[in-house]
């Protein structure tokens, strides 16, 4: 009990500037980097979000917290994630893990006939507090699908409602980095570099 007492002192003690980085952020950040050359940049980053068994990417990067014990480390991750994450999934002072994850709506999107398919991203962020450093872990399997029915044909016959349809799940494994024979190429490209770019500020506020 007095552990979990000192921890919440702590979390409270800790200043903690963040906000969720948000989906604007993301646009000017690649826009920035990859001047809208999506399949090239999906290329370049390749090789650095390497491929997991689950056919996704696992990026992990370390955080320095000079002189600060595991504990304070803690504390601020927790507050930290608190602050810009939209749902934290479990956070344990024990082992000092923490995940989370965030939604981004629509990072890339793409209007065939019926539909405009959004692509989504619902990475998990998993952070582990150790003495002077943080790990933290970027997760992303699948992207998840929006569809309105802002198609070419509903629009030109003006009978669509842009009421979304049921979300679906496009695996990473299925295009990565994007999917060139199949649906969408220039909208996997696009969303799978704007993934790199979201891990890219994330650690910016971090550090």
């Amino acid at each position: 009990m007095k552990k979990l007492i000192v921890w919440a002192l702590l979390w409270v003690m800790m200043p903690v500037m963040a906000a969720p980085v948000t989906l604007e952020q993301v646009n000017k950040y690649a826009q920035q980097q990859y001047r809208n050359r999506w399949k090239e940049s999906a290329l370049s980053i390749r090789p650095v979000l390497a491929q997991n068994d689950e056919g996704g990417y696992t990026y992990t990067a370390t955080v320095r917290f000079s002189k600060k014990s595991a504990e304070e480390v803690y504390a601020y991750l927790a507050a930290w994630a608190a602050e810009t994450m939209d749902t934290v999934l479990s956070a344990d002072p024990a082992t000092g893990e923490i995940q989370a994850q965030q939604y981004l709506y629509s990072v890339a999107s793409q209007v065939g006939g019926f539909y405009r398919f959004h692509l989504c991203l619902r990475p998990t962020v998993t952070l582990r507090a150790m003495k002077g450093e943080a790990q933290i872990t970027v997760s992303l399997q699948y992207y998840e699908i929006v569809k309105t029915d802002k198609g070419v044909v509903n629009m030109l016959f003006q009978t669509a409602s842009g009421a979304p349809l049921p979300a679906e799940q496009w695996l990473l494994a299925d295009r990565y980095p994007y999917n060139e024979r199949g649906k969408m190429p220039l909208a996997t490209a696009e969303a799978f570099t704007k993934s790199y770019a979201y891990i890219q500020l994330l650690l910016e506020q971090l550090r």
